[in-house]
């Protein structure tokens, strides 16, 4: 497999499929460790790869000490480029389409309580000085719309100011896949919002022409690394560890499913591609009821 071919598959993933920077680093890093192994095994030809190449190489990465959700994806990646192979009319046929991905266990999201998440939509409502206000207004804002909508961390610092209706209460975000969605937001975070666009985004908007929502301290788009920041650091303020966005969108989740919505308007709110991705709420769900159980249940 040539280098060439490596690169046509990767921009037609990107021009066709849409897929992010992140995710096409991952599909070439995994296609280039099977590009090392075929080169070791003599195989120039695309042609000429057969299965027993694809399983030999996933046996070589799991003596390497690869897990199974790791060759789960180097799988997932090697399938994707057989599935452009015979788009492309380069091989006749899939090989790949018989193969079963490894069997993985399934991961339960961890949840906050109800009472974590209230303690922690509060973390920023007091400043320990007055030039601080703009910097908690804007922090306050960011948790209350991580909880309300239950968006990426990437979709809330891409979030524009022309992306939110007022008077909806609704914001579009774009996902995965550039795929745009239509996401409502509570009262709590339309007070944080309202409040932030008053009295604390005019002091970081440096230009005034910033089209983000959130912004640092220089008056940019805020990236990821500094909205992760803010939740771990709201999180030390009310006791809670290892904070992380992610687990505010899963919170959000299990709370939607835990007060009766159907996972279906979960999916669209999520914007998971596939129902199969949120059913894993039913699994925290279902751990939650047992939970629940034991404890209270005279004979349990």
């Amino acid at each position: 497999m040539t280098t060439e071919l490596l690169n046509q598959f990767i921009e037609y993933l990107a021009l066709e499929r849409g897929l992010s920077r992140k995710t096409l680093l991952a599909y070439r890093s995994d296609l280039v460790l099977f590009q090392k192994y075929l080169q070791e095994a003599c195989v120039d030809d695309v042609k000429a790869i057969t299965r027993d190449h694809i399983r030999g190489f996933l046996e070589s990465q799991q003596e390497a000490g690869k897990r199974p959700k790791s060759l789960a994806r180097l799988l997932v990646s090697i399938k994707a480029l057989f599935k452009y192979l015979a788009v492309a009319h380069i091989r006749e046929d899939d090989i790949t389409e018989v193969m079963a991905s490894p069997r993985l266990p399934q991961v339960v999201p961890e949840c906050l309580t109800l009472e974590q998440v209230t303690a922690l939509l509060h973390a920023f409502d007091n400043p320990p000085e007055d030039k601080f206000r703009a910097k908690y207004l804007r922090n306050r804002t960011a948790l209350a719309i991580l909880y309300a909508t239950g968006i990426r961390a990437s979709e809330l610092c891409d979030l524009r100011l022309t992306s939110i209706d007022y008077h909806e209460g609704t914001m579009k975000v774009r996902g995965k896949g550039d795929k745009e969605r239509v996401v409502p937001y509570d009262n709590n975070a339309n007070q944080a919002i309202q409040e932030y666009l008053q009295k604390g985004r005019p002091e970081l908007d440096v230009s005034g022409k910033a089209p983000y929502l959130l912004l640092n301290l220089k008056g940019n788009r805020m990236d990821k690394r500094s909205l992760w920041e803010i939740v771990e650091e709201g999180g030390r303020l009310v006791g809670i560890e290892n904070l992380h966005p992610h687990l505010l969108r899963h919170s959000f989740a299990t709370h939607l499913l835990a007060n009766g919505a159907d996972l279906r308007v979960i999916q669209e709110l999520l914007g998971h591609a596939s129902i199969d991705t949120t059913q894993v709420y039913l699994s925290a769900d279902t751990s939650r009821i047992q939970q629940a159980f034991l404890k209270f249940h005279p004979r349990a």
